[in-house]
């Protein structure tokens, strides 16, 4: 037999809603390959390309951890979905050393950039967001657009569930460029149904031929479990009330009038004395 690969069970509305935003994350960063390369390449020399690593689905405390040490840069659309990108690894000290003139040092993606050196990529950065901005317009109808607000980042750590997209460099640039998003500002929101006042004759008109269980409670009985064992044929108990006592009249549970046993061409029938109004209803 063949190995089966398992496959993650959404059993919850937040992991739902990650598992179909996650080939949507997919989808833009396929567009975003060709966009970013074309935005880096005056900012980083040599030859390299972008490929797209793969999309996960994580929870904010991973995401709080992983950004650290790298450059950070939001995005804000105008229906309130929001990204972040950071770029970790070689290829922000090769673009801070393109920047101040000097050769592309021979980096890895253990070493931690420098404060300075993630202050001179900021050119490169924000040529990294302006093509995000490009992508985005192709694949959804609101606008997208750099913004230095905080609580992007601050949304994205607290959230349970965050979608991220992973695009690595290859050739003579090392690091990779990691995108994070929340589910919901991906999946399209459905629209708002419009509130329409119910007609209360209409309602009562379509459910006057509903069948309702109405029971008449002529005796109830309570006896120990030794007492029904010894039951047999002609044992009898006493019920509580005379023959002629009045008796409710429950309907789904609910009491809704109080009767009278009587006798009508020959069988047990019950004549309604009195309806009792307001029960069953929620004050």
């Amino acid at each position: 037999t063949g190995e089966a690969s398992p496959t993650r069970l959404a059993l919850i509305a937040d992991d739902r809603s990650a598992e179909s935003a996650r080939p949507i994350l997919l989808g833009l960063a396929a567009r975003l390959i060709r966009s970013i390369t074309r935005s880096l390449k005056p900012h980083v020399p040599g030859t390299w390309q972008l490929d797209v690593a793969g999309a996960e689905i994580i929870d904010g405390a991973a995401v709080k951890e992983e950004l650290r040490g790298g450059w950070i840069g939001g995005l804000r659309a105008t229906d309130d979905a929001e990204l972040v990108v950071v770029a970790h690894g070689g290829v922000i000290d090769i673009a801070s050393a393109r920047r101040c003139g000097a050769a592309a040092p021979t980096t890895t993606d253990t070493r931690v950039p420098s404060a300075l050196s993630l202050k001179l990529f900021q050119p490169a950065g924000k040529s990294t967001l302006d093509a995000c901005v490009s992508s985005w317009a192709e694949v959804f109808s609101s606008e997208l657009a750099p913004s230095a607000d905080l609580g992007i980042v601050a949304r994205l750590i607290e959230a349970r569930s965050v979608i991220r997209v992973a695009l690595q460099f290859s050739g003579s640039v090392s690091g990779r460029i990691q995108i994070y998003a929340r589910p919901e500002g991906l999946i399209a929101r459905p629209s708002a149904l419009a509130a329409v006042r119910a007609n209360a004759q209409k309602i009562a008109n379509a459910l006057s031929n509903v069948q309702v269980e109405v029971v008449v409670e002529l005796g109830t009985l309570r006896m120990k479990l030794n007492e029904l064992r010894r039951l047999s044929k002609g044992s009898q108990f006493t019920l509580q009330g005379f023959v002629d006592s009045r008796v409710p009249v429950y309907c789904g549970g609910v009491l809704k009038a109080w009767a009278r046993p009587v006798v009508c061409r020959g069988v047990l029938a019950v004549e309604i004395e009195s309806i009792v109004h307001g029960q069953g209803t929620k004050s």
